[in-house]
Formats: structure tokens, sequence, C-alpha cells
């Protein structure tokens, strides 16, 4: 029978919505009521069968008071052989996931067998080798009897190994064949342990069957539910006896194709194709296998080991986290599936989460990763550890997409968490790129279909102080080809290098879609048109509460004061000056500063600079007076990396400064009519919210930088100046300056076309590229940053917006001479920023 219900946990969102019948059983033939939330998930007492060996009990709903106080006692209340079947025929429900494992199993059921018990028992095993229900099982369902899931449960072998191939040895241990496992359950008969999930009466279970599983699904029959729930409830009792961390779906095929909207679209896609349903049926299952997920215990551990090993081969060993942010999260898995939702810097990234989930005892999400891993070997262990491998490109597939959609739905509804990187964003510039909206349109979708509308969109940010694959990331702007990622990949990783410093995660504020979409509009249904508009709004939401956790690092910090000196060396006194204006405007605003920041101490600045010498970013002049230190020859890409991390935080305030010198002595209409032509024109790089909320931002900047601004702006180009020179530190230049002198360089080339449309965008990134190599040798662009293949490909954006690339009967050339110009003023502006901003410090 099912265990009590219980209250909603403390941290769950009202606005749960979830069919009664969602099939997660208390025990073999329960189901949790969607009013009673979900049961309590605690760890099985390790207890002893009447023959010594260690048998695991767990079920869905906690473990009453009585039974683990029995079982600590060794008794059988909680054994292979429950109170409630006394009297009745007992049929073990096996999984076996090895066939050796009946043996050992029969002789310890045997062993624990009560002396009263008269009536008889076998063991069955729950499914075949399809995963469909055993013919065995289905036999053994003719007659009232005690239904009892049992599975055999390796535990690895003793702690204390050290190093990567100590820690997989050790997860190897717990996966043993057939000799081995013989062996051991006769020399270490404690490692071979008796996972018990609860049992139930044969009637019952029917009776289950029959409201739960006739209403919507085809083709299942009886054995097929017992064998589905009877997997349930030993995959909760072996996560009660290994921890949190192993709660891995168990894919059931018949699960998902038994499904009667699948079943609808197949048969509609088979008559559109002309194309038999065998056939159809056969393309969907390949592609299930393709993409699906199967995480074992086994290949966890495996995976895990190695990625912690590549997390330290060139950080610190410990990921820095905010412990307040973490118990947040860790109420959140417990209570409700979670899309956690990344930035993307590093390979290292879902690496680094999962590290820390791992650490934590907490569930690993199921992650997406692109079909291009999916190599021999690693993709095969990567599937076994939870990723999930997608195409490309499958608009064109029928099959695929509605495989595909099908899949997320039977995740969403068996509530696994999830994992992605923000589409669209992989950063080879060091800040967040616009997003773009595929798997945010199949979750969100999966959610209306699903009704479980508790899924929780959780924000990741991972910031370093310096990032292994930055040297590849500045060989690509410059217009190289991107280097394959493959197993050599790993083992560059693996070898380590010179130090990079530490790992910082930081979680944004949860959402989930009732936060932005009435709960009442979601349960009637969205049309198209509302259902993007849901998806665009989740997908800014996420990615801008992903920025706003960006911790800022002294790396950056730093990268930002050399480059916008440029060529200029600098004394460790001149880089102190603009340090400290800059980290008390940080203070001031709150914004969370990690690392050794208090750049009063000389000691403090020259180990951030040290660091960056060592992976030779910067480099030192120190045969003079004082050490001079300036950006190593061709690293200026990768310094702007790093400052790139943060100038989010700052561009608002660049606008302002730009503004101000385009509006002296006009009105305040002018300042905020620039203001938004410059939103317009770098919305492809940052992300700004909706023009009211922009405004009143920019206006409380205003009042804390320039609180005399409205009168100085009236006055005139003197006293704008005066204002502006007055304020410590200006920002403008460092921040714009290499996003402007590029785009003036694709308006440069433009205009070079005359009135020819472009025709080849890649050819013309190149033509690009070249150019902005003449214009930094002749001296005419600040920066070789500045030359860039990312710079350039936005740029090509916001031409295209304005209608400058032009068509078949060609492009405005009076058009394209006015972006020109429209740039050359913000050059100009942008220079005499700096002049105002060097005066303090020369």
């Amino acid at each position: 029978m099912a265990g009590p219900r219980v209250s909603r946990s403390a941290g769950e969102s009202s606005h749960r919505s979830r069919p009664a019948h969602d099939g997660r059983p208390g025990r073999i033939g329960g189901c949790i009521d969607s009013t009673a939330g979900r049961r309590r998930v605690v760890r099985a007492p390790r207890v002893t069968g009447s023959g010594g060996e260690p048998v695991a009990t767990g079920s869905a709903s906690a473990v009453p008071a009585a039974a683990a106080t029995a079982a600590a006692d060794g008794t059988d209340s909680v054994s292979l052989w429950p109170p409630e079947s006394a009297g009745r025929p007992v049929v073990f429900l096996a999984d076996l996931r090895r066939p050796f494992e009946a043996e050992i199993l029969r002789r310890r059921i045997e062993r624990a067998k009560p002396g009263d018990r008269s009536a008889g028992w076998r063991l069955v095993p729950i499914s075949d080798r399809s995963g469909g229900a055993s013919q065995a099982l289905r036999s053994a369902l003719g007659e009232e009897v005690w239904l009892q899931p049992v599975r055999l449960f390796w535990r690895p072998a003793g702690e204390g190994r050290s190093g990567l191939w100590g820690e997989i040895r050790e997860a190897l241990s717990g996966n043993p064949g057939r000799r081995r496992g013989r062996r051991l359950a006769r020399r270490e008969p404690e490692r071979a342990q008796v996972l018990v999930g609860a049992g139930a009466l044969r009637s019952e279970v029917e009776e289950r069957y029959h409201s739960v599983w006739d209403a919507r699904q085809e083709h299942a029959t009886l054995a097929d539910f017992v064998a589905r729930q009877a997997l349930v409830v030993l995959e909760r009792a072996e996560r009660a006896a290994r921890g949190a961390r192993y709660k891995v779906p168990r894919l059931l095929p018949r699960d998902v194709f038994s499904n009667r909207r699948f079943r609808d679209q197949l048969e509609a896609i088979a008559e559109r194709e002309g194309v038999s349903l065998h056939k159809v049926d056969a393309r969907a299952a390949r592609y299930l296998r393709e993409m699906a997920a199967t995480q074992t215990p086994l290949t966890l551990d495996v995976v895990m080991a190695v990625q912690q090993a590549m997390t330290r081969a060139n950080h610190d060993p410990v990921i820095d986290v905010v412990e307040e942010q973490m118990e947040t999260v860790r109420q959140l898995v417990r209570s409700r599936p979670v899309a956690f939702v990344m930035t993307h810097k590093s390979m290292l990234d879902s690496m680094a989460l999962q590290c820390v989930l791992w650490r934590r005892n907490l569930p690993m999400p199921l992650t997406f990763g692109g079909i291009n891993m999916n190599t021999p070997g690693i993709g095969a262990l990567a599937r076994r550890a939870g990723v999930i491998f997608l195409r490309r490109s499958f608009q064109d597939n029928a099959v695929y997409k509605a495989t595909f959609r099908r899949y997320i739905d039977y995740l969403i509804e068996k509530r696994f968490s999830l994992l992605w990187a923000l589409e669209g964003t992989r950063s080879r510039t060091g800040k967040l790129l616009p997003p773009r909206y595929g798997l945010f349109n199949y979750v969100v979708q999966a959610i209306l279909r699903t009704h479980v509308f508790d899924v929780t969109f959780v924000p990741v940010n991972i910031t370093y102080d310096q990032i292994t694959e930055v040297a590849d990331y500045a060989s690509e702007q410059l217009g190289r080809d991107k280097k394959p990622e493959g197993a050599g990949w790993f083992v560059r990783f693996l070898r380590g290098g010179a130090p990079h410093g530490r790992i910082f995660l930081r979680f944004g504020a949860p959402l989930t879609l009732p936060d932005l979409v009435p709960l009442e509009r979601l349960e009637e249904g969205l049309d198209e048109a509302g259902q993007q508009a849901a998806v665009q709004r989740l997908a800014f939401e996420t990615a801008v509460r992903m920025n706003g956790v960006t911790p800022i690092t002294p790396t950056a910090i730093v990268t930002l004061i050399l480059l916008a000196s440029d060529a200029r060396a600098q004394s460790l006194r001149s880089i102190q000056h603009p340090a400290r204006a800059g980290m008390a405007l940080v203070r001031r605003r709150r914004l969370e500063v990690v690392g050794r920041t208090d750049f009063k101490r000389d000691e403090a600045l020259r180990e951030v600079l040290e660091q960056l010498i060592a992976t030779g970013v910067v480099t030192r002049y120190d045969e003079g007076e004082e050490p001079l230190y300036g950006i190593a020859e061709a690293q200026h890409l990768k310094a702007a990396y790093y400052r790139n991390t943060i100038i989010h935080f700052f561009v608002v305030d660049a606008l302002i400064e730009l503004s101000l010198l385009q509006a002296a002595g006009r009105d305040e209409a002018a300042f905020w009519a620039e203001m938004l032509r410059l939103r317009d024109l770098f919305k492809h790089e940052f992300y700004f919210r909706r023009r009211d909320e922009f405004r009143r931002y920019a206006e409380s900047l205003l009042t804390q930088r320039f609180p005399r601004w409205r009168e100085r702006l009236p006055e005139g180009a003197e006293a704008v100046r005066g204002m502006l020179s007055g304020v410590d530190p200006l920002l403008s230049h460092a921040v714009l300056r290499s996003f402007v002198d590029a785009y003036w360089v694709v308006a440069r080339r433009l205009g070079q076309l005359d009135g020819a449309a472009v025709g080849d965008r890649k050819e013309f990134v190149r033509d690009c590229l070249r150019l902005g190599r003449q214009l930094r040798l002749e001296g005419r662009i600040f920066s070789e940053e500045s030359v860039s293949r990312s710079l350039y490909e936005t740029a090509l954006k916001v031409a295209e917006g304005r209608g400058l690339l032009g068509d078949e009967s060609g492009a405005d050339p009076a058009a394209r001479r006015v972006f020109v110009e429209q740039l050359r003023s913000l050059g100009r502006r942008l220079d005499e920023v700096l002049s105002l901003g060097r005066a303090p410090a020369d």
C-alpha cells in the first residue's frame, strides 16, 4: 500500500499542475496524487537477512521510523520477506544486469526465508533483451501473488585510492563480470547487496494499471506496467543506497512508443511520405537510440573521475561557489525538475557544474550535446554518463523531430533535470552573445504539452581567472579554422600546463514559465505567437540573470586597463590609479568581486600581472628605472576575452558618456535620442532591457555619476567636458573602442563596394580581416583586437538590419556613407574621452 501523503515542501511552487496519473509510484502499485507533492526519498539503511548478507530496502515514501529501527536490529521486518507476503506465493521480480546474478539472488532469498513460510516462491526476470516484460513475468501474473522487486547492487571497493586511475579502478570494481562476481559473492559477501523495492499484491497492481495506463497507453499490458513500476522502485532503492547523485533515467522504449499522440504523429508521417508504419517506427527507434542518454552508476563514476581530473589539470582543485546559492539549488532539485542553462565559455563549463553537483551528492542532469562529440569511444561513454546527442539540424526530418519531441516530453513527465549551454552564446570574445531559441522552444513546448509547470530554469554562470582555450579563440578571430574536438582535446587538457587560477560557479535567480505568463493562460494553451513570445522572454531573462551574477575577477580589471592604453607600457603605479578607481565604482554598485582586488597593495596587483605573464598574455620590461607592463605582442585578443567578461556591467555608462558629448549644448531630448540610437547600434552585442526599463536604469546611473548633468548639458561642449573630466573612471573608451573600430572597418569595406550588394558573406568577412590588418598597421584603428571575425560578423548583422547589404538591385551608397560617418563620429568622441581620462594619471 502507498505511504502516507505529505504536504508540499516549503520551496515548492504553488503553480504546479501535473496529471494525477504521472506514474511515479510510492510502491510497485502506488501512485502519488498531484496535490500531495513529492514524497521524500531517504537513504535506506543497510540491514542483514537471516543469512547475514546485506539487504537494502527502498521505496518512494519515507521509511517509517519503526521499520528503520527494526532494520538496524537485523530482523526481517524490512527484509526480502515482508510480513504482507505471508501465506501467499511470492514472485521476486529480478532486475538482472548479468545472468549469473540470478544464482546469487536465489541463494540469498532461500537463506533469508522465514521458517514458517510454506507458500512457494520463484524468481523471474523483469524484462527481456528488447526492454519489454519477460515471458516468465507474463506467465507469473496468472494468479494472485505477492510481487517483490529485487536487484543485486555491487558496492565499490573501499575508499582510499587517489588520482584519476585510482578513482576509475574503484568505479570499475562496482561492476564485476561473471567469474569475479561469483568470487566476490563468496569472499566479500558484503559487496553484493540485495536491494528490495516495496512490493504489492498482483490485484492491487492490476487495479492501478487500469486506472492509470488504460486511459493513455495503447499497447501496454499488465506485465509491461508491472515491469516499469518495479524498475522505478528499484531505481529509488538503489539511489537511496548509493546516494542522490545516482538518480539515473531508465529509458523504456515501450513507454515512449506507446504514447497515443506520438503514435498518431508517426502514422501521419507514414501516410504523408507514402511508406509503411513499420519503416517509420524503425527510423524512430533508431533515432531514439542515437539521442537517448542511458546513465549508469558505473559510467557516472568513471566519467566524473575524468571530469574532476580535467577541471583540476589547469585550475585550482576547488571550484568556487556561493553556499547560499547552492542551498537554493539543493532545495530545487529535491522538489521539482530543474533546467540548468549555462554560459558557454569553455569545454569545462558543464564539467565544472557536474563536479559541483556530484560533490554535494545531487542528481546529475541530462546534458544536451552536439552530435560532433559523439566520436567512437568517447561518444558511447558520454551517452552512458547522461549526454543527449543532438544533430545540428533536423528541421527537414519529420521523424527525428517527432521522436525528439516525444523524448523531451518523456523526460519532463518523469521529472528529470536537464542541462544545456544557451545556444548561440559560445563566446570567442568573452561576452555573452545573443541566444538562439532551439532547445528553449522544445522544452517550453514539452512543458505546455505535459502541464508540468514547475520546471524551474536555473541560470548558471561559469567564470574563470583564465581559460585554457583562449589561444584557440584568438586564432579563430583572426580567420583560422576551428580545431576539431575529439580524444586529443581531452588528452591535452589532462596533461595540464601553466596554472590558470580558479573556476567560479554562480547561480542566477531561478524562474519558471508561470513567472512570465499567467498560469491560467498556460493551462488554456498558447497559440504559436504566444509560444514564441514566451520562449523569447524566457531566454532573454535567463541570459540577463546569467550576466547579472558574473563575478568580477582581478584578471578582467587588469586587462581592461592595459588594453585601454594599447601600446603604452605602464608602471605598477600607473596601473594602480585606474584599478583603484574602477574597484571603488564596482563596490559602490555592490557587484561581486573575487580574488585579490585590494589594488592599494602592490603585491595584490603584482600577483595578477605575474599570472598573466605566466600564460603569455602580458609582458614585463624590467631593464629601466622601474618594471613596465603591457599586453604581449599578438595577445590583444586573448586579453580582450577576459576584459569582455565584465563590460556588460558598464556598457550603459559608456553610452551615457558618448551621448553627453553628442548632445552638448542641446536639450535633454537630444541626449535620450542619442542614447536610443547607440542602444540600437549595439543591440547585437549586449543585452539591453526594454526601452522604459533601459531609460530608468540609465537615469539612475546618470544621477550617481553626473548629478548636475541637466544643468551642464545645455551649457555647451566645454561644460560637458569639464563635467566628464571630474569623474574617475571614464569607461566608454575602455568598453566600446574595439567594437566601434571593428564596425568602422565593416562600414569602410561596404563603402568600397559602392552600390554593389554583398555576395558571399564569408568572403566579405575575409576582406574585412585583410582591411583591418592594414588599418591597424597604419595606426588608423586603436588596437589589433578590432581585427576580429566575430566582431565583423556582428557588424554585418547591424548593417543588414539597416538595409546596407543590398539585394539584386544593389545598395544605397548614400546610406552606407551615413553609416561610415556615424562610426567616425563615435571614434572621435572616444578619442576625446581617452584624452579626458588620461589627464589625472599623466
